[in-house]
């Protein structure tokens, strides 16, 4: 369940920083949009303002929203939750730990394919769709398809996993697409932000079973 498993981290880390060896997932332009997640356990909506080292995301779950702030360049993540009446800095270092990105393998393996499958319209954007396949010896295949415009920006994703459960599916959609430069202002610190230290001996969690992102 590797290509799986990769994908559900990238949405909860709101980049696609570890998609960097898959060049269609380059993006070449600022951008804004919705991103609207379907998963067995329901629909998650979350909107995106994306930069090249900078991401603002605000997620809805369960009525309450929940903003993210990652910042490349400062190596940090600010998170914001109505609930805490504060935020939190993490170090991002920290946070590719506890999510198992810095032991999750890439797609340089040799086990992980990609491959042009043509031109569609999505939602009257044209894109490319391109398939993506990663099998290890022992493991069942796994399949994923993207959608992407010109500028890389992925419009569409579905995932399935070998067995074609519907409890190992991760659909995505970007609605609401706008390119061009985001405003500086919304990168910025919420403040009353509580520093998290760094924790190097910190384990990586266990894999995120199915269902929406993080969920256990």
């Amino acid at each position: 369940m590797k290509l799986l498993f990769i994908v559900m981290l990238l949405f909860s880390l709101t980049t696609l920083a570890g998609a960097a060896e898959l060049p269609f997932l380059r993006p070449s332009q600022e951008y804004s949009g919705v991103r609207v997640v379907d998963t067995p356990r329901g629909e998650v909506r979350q909107r995106i303002y994306w930069t090249p080292d900078k991401v603002r995301t605000v997620t809805e779950i369960e009525g309450m929203q929940m903003t993210n702030i990652v910042r490349q360049d400062l190596g940090v993540m600010w998170i914001e939750n109505p609930m805490m009446g504060g935020c939190i800095e993490q170090p991002l270092a920290d946070t590719d730990r506890m999510l198992g990105l810095d032991q999750a393998p890439n797609y340089t393996d040799e086990h992980v394919e990609y491959r042009k499958l043509g031109e569609e319209s999505v939602g009257g954007q044209d894109t490319t769709k391109y398939e993506v396949t990663s099998t290890e010896p022992g493991e069942q295949t796994d399949t994923a398809l993207f959608w992407v415009t010109d500028d890389n920006i992925m419009v569409r994703m579905e995932v399935t996993g070998g067995d074609g459960s519907p409890g190992e599916s991760f659909n995505m959609r970007l609605e609401e697409l706008q390119t061009g430069p985001q405003p500086a202002a919304l990168f910025e610190s919420p403040g009353k932000c509580i520093s998290m230290p760094s924790m190097p001996g910190m384990p990586a969690m266990p894999n995120v079973p199915s269902g929406a992102p993080g969920e256990n």
